[in-house]
């Protein structure tokens, strides 16, 4: 089974722009490989360009869209697809995801997106971006493809936006990404009714 990573060096994350500068947002969009990385082992990082810092991983460059990349290693044999963003993942998240039934496994986003994804059919194809969670089972319905939804809280946390910021350092205490934030002053505020995100 292969696992590969798609990762975007250049200008991530720009939902977090309002409170992260670019530097700043490309340097924790490596820190959340890391932790990919880290969860995953033996991973292929699918970079969508150069970037030096990856030098010491194993990766690839393809400037193809996220959709082209994905199908065209599917019609070659069992491929698992791990999102570069989901800071939470351990090992045995992902070995449990691994060893799931299914011709098509799908572990869902908390904003309906696709986390991870198992195809052991070579017939699936992708359709990632806007709700694509949902469009992955209608295509797995239309081709009458056998699928499983994989339910873990860990891999359902990606980071988009400020409120996934909150639930990285409210669990992600270890993880590289968490430090870099830690690093940056990022923090939580438990004093009020609901957890608060601030930065000193």
């Amino acid at each position: 089974m292969e696992i590969v990573i798609p990762f975007k060096p250049v200008n991530p994350k720009t939902r977090l722009s309002g409170i992260l500068t670019r530097e700043e947002r490309e340097e924790l969009a490596f820190n959340l490989l890391l932790d990919v990385v880290d969860a995953c082992g033996e991973a292929v990082v699918i970079s969508s360009a150069e970037d030096r810092r990856l030098e010491g991983l194993r990766y690839e460059v393809d400037s193809r869209s996220l959709d082209e990349v994905v199908t065209s290693r599917i019609k070659k044999g069992d491929l698992a697809v791990v999102m570069s963003d989901l800071p939470l993942l351990n090992e045995r998240v992902v070995e449990r995801f691994l060893s799931s039934d299914g011709e098509v496994v799908l572990a869902p986003g908390r904003k309906g997106g696709t986390n991870m994804l198992l195809s052991r059919s070579r017939s699936f194809r992708t359709s990632y971006h806007y709700g694509s969670f949902v469009k992955h089972v209608q295509i797995c319905e239309s081709l009458g493809l056998k699928y499983k939804i994989f339910d873990s809280f860990y891999a359902s946390v990606d980071i988009d936006d400020e409120s996934d910021l909150l639930e990285l350092m409210i669990h992600g205490k270890g993880k590289r990404s968490y430090e870099y934030l830690e690093g940056l002053g990022f923090y939580v505020d438990f004093s009020e009714k609901d957890p608060m995100l601030k930065r000193s």
